[in-house]
């Protein structure tokens, strides 16, 4: 097979095959020593080992999906109340907002009308 391939750049030095003529024949001599070595022996011993990964793949997928299942079954409730915790608190710290936002307008309001009484009262002629 060495011969054949050193025969292909042969030809493809000398310009009588393109560069992609010769990875074509160069794939081709590969497959042909793949072929070659591998026996049906071999083929079968490739098969088995395949087949037992495959298995010893799918036991391990079962095993992960049900640890991580147990995982989430833990977390959950944890997951939940937290989420329950910053809700409550969230509401918390909006009333406290809410509650502070209308006494700064309470207080803006009677300021204004105490500003608006004294202004009148400005106004007012005083008897001598």
């Amino acid at each position: 097979m060495k011969q054949e391939r050193l025969k292909v750049l042969q030809m493809l030095e000398d310009g009588k095959i393109t560069a992609d003529d010769a990875t074509k024949l160069l794939d081709t001599l590969h497959q042909s020593d793949t072929r070659a070595f591998i026996n049906e022996d071999t083929a079968e011993q490739v098969e088995e080992k395949l087949q037992r990964f495959a298995k010893s793949a799918e036991h391990f997928a079962r095993e992960f999906g049900q640890k991580a299942s147990e995982a989430y079954k833990d977390v959950e409730p944890k997951i939940k109340k937290a989420s329950q915790t910053m809700l409550e608190k969230t509401s918390e710290v909006i009333d406290e907002i809410a509650k502070t936002l209308h006494t700064t307008i309470e207080n803006a309001k009677a300021r204004a009308e105490e500003n608006n009484k004294d202004s009148h009262d400005d106004d007012t002629p005083k008897p001598n």
